[in-house]
Formats: structure tokens, sequence, C-alpha cells
């Protein structure tokens, strides 16, 4: 007896036995968005006319002939063939007043059962919902994701993936799954690079399995794109999250020798240091607090990329604000500290400098930069200040503890 078996999530592949058909390395996308289609819509009769309009009428192909219908489905069926001999005309069928998918063929579809166990999840047992996130490995029919039939369902699936791992990692971390909650996590961050949510499930299972490195990871890799590509830096909410996973990366004892190590610094680079936009506020308010017992002059100075005659794109940004890094860097002084604090700024900090040498170390990147990249189309511009010690709106945080 024949049985099939059909994955539509992470791209469409159709087995029978040992033999595998699928849509990779195919440019034939009406072909298997028709298989596509009629799987999906196995348990009714698709009219000719439907299915022109589905994937012609737009073109402005006469929907009165079905000339092209029968083109493809030869075609489509043809692909099927090459399950086992006969399978194109024993799966597709047509009785009359339109085609259908055999259901006489045992036919097995990873969406079909994801769907029955995460729509019943409060009557499904732990180990059921695991079994049904497993066969989500990405998004409903992901090569086909611009057909206008797979859009909706394509946003369906993948919102009841995530919706259900909000339910579900807590209660998967209290019962030990972590291989099953990184994976599923993992999985999640893919289909959702920006969603600060998903980011934060993925970092609450490393640290409740042990991996607090991986959660550090996880955070800077979401916190350099959310910087990079939307402007914006993570949520209190992701933050406070990422300050649990440095707390406590050492769970035991260390030696002297040992924290030495940890704290020394890994990179060579010449310059300047450059850290996340959050460590440079920290640094920022425990050098205004030196200000208030030394009294050292330190000026902060921000340095912005304008655009010169083209556009000032995402995509044109992400190709100079490395190169703008890089010449900061090796501009400063290991002593001074850099951070990207929007998607077009360079945040610095300058100890003991006055308000000229500020200045004058502005003027130096950026002659700097346009020597070196000449062929460059933005402006740089720069605001110098220093960094004040009563300053009651940057210490509000140190203050409030102090007044309750």
């Amino acid at each position: 007896m024949k049985k099939i078996v059909v994955n539509m999530f992470g791209g469409f592949s159709i087995r029978e036995g040992d033999t595998t058909v699928s849509n990779m390395n195919n440019r034939s996308k009406k072909v298997w968005s028709l298989i596509a289609f009629l799987i999906y819509h196995r348990d009714r009769v698709c009219s000719q006319k439907e299915l022109i309009d589905l994937f012609w009428n737009e073109e402005g192909i006469d929907v009165n002939s079905n000339g092209a219908l029968k083109t493809l489905l030869y075609r489509a069926r043809a692909e099927l063939d090459k399950l086992f001999d006969g399978a194109g005309k024993s799966l597709i069928q047509y009785n009359g007043s339109g085609y259908y998918w055999n259901n006489e063929v045992e036919t097995f579809v990873d969406c079909d059962k994801f769907e029955e166990v995460i729509s019943d999840i409060e009557n499904s047992s732990l180990d059921e919902i695991i079994e049904a996130l497993d066969l989500f490995q990405g998004d409903f029919l992901e090569g086909m994701n611009s057909e206008f039939w797979v859009m909706s369902l394509s946003t369906y699936y993948h919102n009841l993936f995530i919706d259900c791992l909000s339910k579900v990692i807590p209660i998967m971390i209290d019962a030990g799954k972590f291989d099953e909650a990184l994976s599923f996590c993992r999985i999640a961050t893919n289909i959702e690079p920006y969603n600060e949510e998903v980011h934060r499930f993925y970092m609450q299972t490393c640290i409740a399995s042990g991996n607090q490195k991986k959660a550090v990871e996880i955070y800077q890799k979401l916190s350099e794109r959310l910087i990079s590509e939307l402007g914006v830096i993570a949520s209190e909410e992701t933050r406070s999250l990422y300050y649990e996973a440095t707390k406590t990366i050492n769970l035991s004892s260390i030696t002297i020798d040992l924290l030495k190590g940890q704290l020394r610094e890994m990179s060579d680079r010449p310059g300047a240091l450059v850290c996340e936009y959050d460590f440079f506020k920290v640094l920022y308010y425990s050098m205004a607090r030196s200000i208030m017992r030394s009294g050292i002059a330190v000026h902060v100075a921000l340095i912005s990329v304008t655009e010169k005659k083209i556009e000032l794109t995402p995509k044109k940004l992400e190709k100079v604000m490395p190169y703008l890094e890089d010449t900061i860097c090796r501009s400063l002084r290991r002593g001074d500290t850099l951070a990207k604090c929007s998607i077009s700024q360079y945040v610095i900090m300058l100890p003991r400098a006055t308000y000229e040498n500020s200045c004058a170390v502005c003027e130096r990147i950026i002659r700097a930069f346009n020597k070196k990249y000449i062929h460059n189309d933005v402006n740089l511009t720069y605001a110098v200040c220093p960094i004040e010690p009563d300053d009651k709106e940057s210490f509000q945080w140190i203050r409030e503890p102090m007044d309750n």
C-alpha cells in the first residue's frame, strides 16, 4: 500500500518510500504550486475555472481557455511520476467537474498534523506538542511565499508557531527539555530576526540550560541588528535578560588568575575600545561620578553620517558605518571609548580632553575618513559636549534609590 509523506514547512517535498521529489532547484514554480494547491485542498474538487483564475487570470490569459491548465497538469503529473510508475495520474485525478488529489492513497501532510495538535494545545500532552512543533522546519511553502494563495496561510502557520512557543517554552524549560526548546528557538529567530520576544525565549532557554555565554551572544547579535538595520535599541525587558546572563556566567568560585583571563581584552585591535551602547551609558555614569571627586575634564562627541547628494539608505549606511568605525578606532587612543548609538551615529568618550581638543579629534577623524574613502557619498558632522557631574536627569536612575 502506497503512503505519501508531504512536507510543506521550510520548503516543499513529496516522499514515497525511499524516493523524494521536491521543488528544490526547480524553476517550474507553477507546476509545484499547482501540486501543493491540490494537496492542501485535497478535501474537495478544484474546478478548472478556479485553477485558471488562480494561476493565470492576473497575467491576462483568457479564463475560458483550459489549454494552459492541461499543459501544466501534464507537467505536474510528469514530476509525480518520479515517485513511482503512474503516480501522476494516480494522484491527480479528474471527475468531469474538476481536478482533485486522490485521497484513496494515504497522504500525510506535516502542516495538517501541526495544526491539529497546536490548535488544541490545551488538550495535548507536552510530548505531542513537541512532536508537532518538530514538524515546523520553516515557514509554509517557503519557496512559494510570493504566491497569492500561499501568503495568508504562511502568516497563519507562522503566527501559530510563534504563539505556541510563548506558551510552551516555559513548560519545556521546567521539564528540562532544553535541546528541543533550543531547536525550536533557533527556527523562531531565523524566521523572526527582529522579534525580541522570540530572542528572549532563546536567551531564557540558554540561561536555564547553563549556557549563559550563548545567551549573551544571542543578545549581542540582536542588538547589533536592531541598531544597524532599524536604528532602535533593544527593549528594557530584553536588556534585563542580558544582564542576568552576564551576572551568572561564573556560577562557582574562580581564582584571581582566571578572573584576569576573563577580564583581559581579547581583541588586539589598535586604538579606542568599541562597546555596546548600553555599556557606554554605564561608563558615562561611572565617569560622571568620578568627575564629582576629581574634577577632570571629560567630553562626549557625537559623529553623524548625513547624506551628500545620494539618498542615505539603510543599505548605503550598512557599507559606510564599518569604515567609519574603523577610522574612529584608529584615530583615538586606547583609553577612549566609542559605541554605535543609532543607525547613522557613533558616540565617543574622550577622557582628559578639553572642548577644543575634542573638536580637533573629531575634525581629525573626518579628515582621515575622507582621505581614505575618497569616493564616499556622505557627509560627516559632529557635536561635542562635556560630561556634567551634576546632570540630575542623567543621574535620575542613580538618585531614585537614594531618595526612597
